[in-house]
């Protein structure tokens, strides 16, 4: 059985790439993974952040309570089953949804793969401009650049359209 994983934001322009997993899912057989890296820095400003921008709508206020189900990351996580959840539904294919905490995303989703021994690794590209990927980079190029499986590099955003 294939083994497909799909890196997602959870924003609507990472769409066709959900899309295109499950397709291919669903062509082979395999079995579809959904993984969302959530960084540090990222869990630290959710305080600051409307919950819309944090987890695409799903949250409906962030919470940093004791409690492990109202930590960033634990609504992160249940934001992931419930896309995976929904996409499984649609498309009649079984898919395991997951989001965990990152350091560094490359090493995250890289290390996912090797832990659930994922075949082919499925992301999407923003097409940043130019000044954007200087400074900040682009976590596509870095994740087909440290593959050790094949990847396939779906367009995404406006400019894809």
């Amino acid at each position: 059985m294939v083994r497909i994983l799909a890196a997602t934001d959870f924003s609507e322009d990472n769409r066709p790439v959900l899309d295109f997993t499950a397709n291919m899912v669903k062509q082979t057989g395999g079995k579809m993974y959904l993984l969302h890296a959530l960084e540090p820095c990222m869990m630290d400003a959710a305080g600051s952040m409307a919950a819309d921008d944090m987890l695409g709508g799903f949250a409906t206020v962030p919470s940093f309570e004791d409690e492990p189900e109202n930590t960033v990351l634990a609504m992160a996580d249940k934001r992931a089953k419930h896309l995976a959840e929904q996409i499984s539904l649609e498309y009649d294919i079984p898919i395991y949804g997951k989001a965990e905490e990152a350091d560094d995303i490359v090493s995250c989703v890289h290390d996912f793969c090797a832990r659930h021994k994922i075949d082919i690794l499925v992301i999407g590209n923003r097409h940043h401009s130019l000044l954007t990927s200087i400074f900040l980079g682009n976590t596509a190029e870095k994740l087909v650049r440290a593959a050790k499986i094949p990847v396939t590099v779906v367009p995404c955003g406006p400019k894809a359209r």
